[in-house]
């Protein structure tokens, strides 16, 4: 096979030269239709030199492509390793931003939580301190009516013991003060 690959490239170097050669040819044609017969064989030579020139070139660069060509599989198959190491890499560095977009998320949302945990405890002891005041508001309130209702008592007996004391007076003063003498002694 490689000696058929060599075969076919050198025919393929052949048929270059033989279609650069006529394209040159047309070309000093068109330029020698003024110029003199000598002029024309000088011309036509020197093609000839350039493209066997050409042909060895052509030779050169294939067996100097075919050495590189193996080490090109090799920069190539390291290429591909790094590639796959800077996809590995990327990978990993993808879970680990999602495994730490996950931990700020799960972190935002406890922290949320215990903002909402420490409202509602707030919220539960403004609820009780409330309800202690109301209890100790209607407490009050009970003991203010009682108070009331001994104030009503304790006025009415003052009142009714003191108008015994100012009628009792008021009747000494309307009895005769001879009596009154007169029981003195």
């Amino acid at each position: 096979m490689a000696n058929a690959a060599k075969v076919s490239k050198k025919k393929t170097t052949a048929k270059r030269a033989v279609k650069k050669k006529t394209t040159a040819k047309k070309k000093v044609a068109k330029k020698t239709a003024t110029k003199k017969k000598a002029v024309k064989k000088k011309v036509t030579k020197k093609p000839v030199k350039k493209t066997t020139a050409k042909k060895k070139v052509a030779k050169k660069k294939t067996t100097a492509k075919r050495k590189p060509a193996a080490k090109s599989t090799a920069a190539a198959k390291k290429k591909a390793a790094a590639a796959k190491k800077k996809a590995a890499a990327a990978k990993k560095k993808a879970a680990a931003a999602k495994k730490a977009a996950a931990a700020k998320k799960k972190a935002a949302a406890a922290a949320a939580k215990a903002k909402m945990r420490d409202r509602v405890a707030a919220t539960s002891a403004a609820l009780a301190a409330a309800k202690a005041e109301a209890a100790a508001m209607k407490k009050r309130q009970g003991l203010l009516v009682k108070m009331a209702e001994r104030k009503a008592v304790a006025i009415a007996k003052f009142e009714e013991s003191w108008t015994k004391k100012e009628m009792a007076k008021i009747e000494k003063a309307l009895k005769p003060a001879k009596r009154r003498k007169a029981k003195k002694k």
